[in-house]
């Protein structure tokens, strides 16, 4: 048994995260975006969903891919998503996120998890409309068109 410890060289190559930065794979997430990501994928797992992916990607991924009868709800809750986030992101925030997280693995969940998500969506979207709002008329640099 060799009980000698190598030493690790750290890569020069090695990405370092600037302050306030998590990394995220090649992108940086800044701490408060990563933190608002987190309580979404919390959101998503209470929901039935897959606990890596976002609410937002979830209901895009179902806006395109779900089968009569449950299409207009999924296209019911990116409606209401959509809107909340159009301040900052733009149009088809549902969609957006899907296809900038194609690998994940999307479930619709129980009609139960389902009716869950729904309330999880309208009581989150409703308020988080109004401060997005409110923050582009304080921060107008945050409104997507003046990124």
């Amino acid at each position: 048994m060799n009980l000698h410890k190598d030493k690790i060289k750290p890569s020069k190559k090695a990405i370092k995260p600037g302050k306030g930065e998590v990394t995220a794979g090649k992108q940086g997430m800044s701490w408060p975006n990563a933190v608002l990501v987190a309580i979404d994928q919390l959101g998503n797992a209470i929901a039935g969903g897959n606990p890596d992916a976002t609410v937002s990607a979830r209901v895009g991924f179902f806006s395109i891919h779900a089968k009569k009868p449950y299409i207009w709800y999924w296209k019911a809750l990116a409606e209401i998503i959509d809107f909340a986030f159009y301040p900052v992101d733009g149009p088809n925030h549902c969609v957006d996120s899907y296809r900038a997280d194609k690998d994940e693995l999307y479930q619709q969940g129980s009609d139960f998890f389902r009716a869950m998500l729904g309330l999880i969506v309208i009581v989150f979207c409703l308020p988080t409309s109004l401060v997005l709002r409110l923050a582009v008329l304080i921060y107008p640099n945050w409104h997507f068109s003046n990124r």
